[in-house]
């Protein structure tokens, strides 16, 4: 089962010298985040903001031994970064890289799947767990700690929906992006029965994507695992009656509207709560917490 990053989790930078690595390297360590080591390929470094810096990922696995990986790297570099994340077996690995080529991003995952380890991304914001760490590029102060869990694919309607549950006086217990890519490495599933127990998270909230399959599977594990938790879903693309018609030949026309409609009969059958409106995903989790109400 997934394990979700804590105050304690070591936690590992690939391209800690890189821009971005260098950035929210710093933010992570003010946060309190437990940065165990990094990866650069500039020879002249050994350290950064006194953690120590290696040459592969393979020595610093073996010298400092860290659960998570966060990848800070180029599209063109993504790939070789997540295969050697995933040979020295990191349990799970945060690609945060956005653009990956298609073709990378399917090795990717196949990648994954051969040494039995967890990827979330490409195009991942990562995991913040609230008052606790960081693990990627999410803006940790935009979270309030409280008891609400989030996964999802849209990183601007996860930033939506927390300050609508701010507003309405919740926070949040984890939030995992998915990342938007056509492909990435993980489904809801494993985050999904992380959340469901985690002694923090009283509802989970799922915020999907028009495309995939991701929220059909979620619906079935959601069904199988008896609705432990209430779970609160929103997919845009409901209110798009238009159909659209794709330049590929053999392709055939579809109504992003009709896709909603039958996710969101599949998930209402599965016990979970749908919202219409990205207005209302505050007010929806509220009147589950306030109410205490448990899935029938």
């Amino acid at each position: 089962m997934l394990v979700l990053p804590n105050q304690k989790t070591p936690i590992l930078i690939q391209g800690i010298t890189s821009e971005l690595g260098t950035v929210h390297t710093e933010l992570a360590i003010a946060y309190g985040t437990h940065i165990v080591a990094g990866t650069s390929r500039d020879k002249n470094v050994d350290s950064f903001q006194n953690i120590p810096v290696f040459r592969t990922v393979k020595e610093a696995v073996r010298k400092t031994k860290p659960l998570v990986s966060v990848i800070f790297s180029s599209p063109a570099r993504a790939l070789g970064d997540v295969e050697e994340a995933a040979r020295a077996k990191i349990p799970l690995i945060i690609c945060t890289t956005e653009r990956v080529p298609l073709h990378d991003a399917l090795k990717m995952a196949a990648a994954a799947e051969k040494y039995h380890v967890t990827l979330i991304g490409p195009s991942s914001p990562g995991i913040v767990r609230a008052g606790a760490c960081i693990a990627g590029t999410i803006p940790a102060h935009l979270f309030p700690k409280g008891s609400v869990g989030i996964m999802g694919r849209s990183s601007s309607l996860i930033y939506e929906a927390v300050q609508q549950l701010a507003e309405e006086g919740l926070g949040v217990s984890t939030c995992v992006a998915l990342g938007a890519a056509p492909i990435v490495g993980t489904s809801f599933e494993p985050i999904f029965d992380a959340l469901s127990v985690d002694p923090a998270t009283k509802v989970i909230l799922v915020i999907g994507q028009l495309s995939g399959q991701l929220e059909n599977d979620l619906a079935a594990a959601y069904h199988m695992r008896r609705r432990k938790k209430p779970l609160v879903v929103y997919i845009p693309g409901g209110t798009m009656r238009r159909t659209v018609r794709t330049p590929l030949i053999g392709t055939p026309a579809f109504s992003p509207a009709g896709i909603v409609a039958e996710k969101r009969a599949v998930l209402e059958k599965a016990g979970a709560v749908w919202v219409d409106d990205p207005a209302g995903l505050g007010q929806a989790v509220a009147r589950y917490i306030r109410k205490k109400v448990v899935p029938a």
